[in-house]
C-alpha cells in the first residue's frame, strides 16, 4: 500500500518553482564532494588524457569531469598541481630532469668551491643565465595585506616578512626580442 504522506526524515521538495533558464534542465543541488586529500604527499596526479578525450566528444565524462575537480582541489589545498601529460615521453622527461639536476648540482659546487662561473651573471641583475640560492627576495607586502583587513582564514600562508630563496634558478630568451631590445649578453 502506497502512502501519500512523507516521512519527517526524508526530504521534502521545496513547494516554490525554480526558475530555469531556456534551453537548461534543472539540476538538483550537488553535494561538496572533495576528490583530493588534504595531505601533501597524497596530491593526486592529473590525468590530461581524460580533459583531451573530453575535448573530442560533444559532453565530456564523468571522469574528466572529476579530474576538474581535482585540479580546482589541488589549486585551493596546494597552489600546484601535478599533471600526467600522455604526449611527453617519460623517458625524454626522466633525461630532461637528470640533465637538470646535474648542471645544477656541478654548478653548485663549483660555486661553492669560489671558481668562475660563466652562467652567473651579477652585472646583468641575474636576468640572464643561473642565480644562486638566497640571492633573490621576493618584495614585503605587509603594508597592502594589513590594508585589505582580510579575515584570518583568507590570509596568505606564506610570511609576511619575505626571506631569501633558497633556490637556484636559470632564466633564458624566450620568443622574438623587441626591436632595440640588447641581445648581446655573452
Amino acid at each position: 500500500m502506497l502512502s501519500n504522506q512523507t516521512s519527517s526524515s526524508a526530504p521534502l521538495e521545496s513547494a516554490q518553482a525554480t526558475k530555469i533558464m531556456p534551453g537548461r534542465e534543472a539540476q538538483a543541488p550537488q553535494q561538496q564532494m572533495t576528490v583530493v586529500s588534504e595531505d601533501f604527499a597524497e596530491m593526486p596526479i592529473i590525468d590530461l588524457d581524460l580533459y583531451m578525450q573530453g575535448a573530442q566528444s560533444a559532453s565530456p565524462s564523468e571522469a574528466a569531469l572529476i579530474e576538474c575537480k581535482k585540479v580546482a582541489e589541488c589549486f585551493h589545498q596546494f597552489g600546484i598541481i601535478l599533471i600526467r601529460d600522455p604526449r611527453v615521453n617519460m623517458q625524454d622527461n626522466d633525461q630532461y630532469i637528470d640533465l637538470m639536476e646535474q648542471y645544477f648540482s656541478d654548478i653548485g659546487d663549483k660555486f661553492y668551491a669560489n671558481e668562475p662561473i660563466d652562467d652567473i651573471k651579477p652585472e646583468f641583475h641575474y636576468q640572464v643565465g643561473a642565480t644562486p640560492e638566497y640571492i633573490e627576495k621576493a618584495r614585503g607586502h605587509a603594508e597592502k595585506l594589513s590594508a585589505l583587513n582580510l579575515a584570518p582564514e583568507d590570509t596568505p600562508g606564506s610570511p609576511l616578512e619575505p626571506v631569501l630563496d633558497a633556490k637556484w634558478r636559470f632564466m633564458w630568451k624566450i620568443g622574438q626580442r623587441p626591436e632595440g631590445a640588447s641581445d648581446d649578453f655573452p
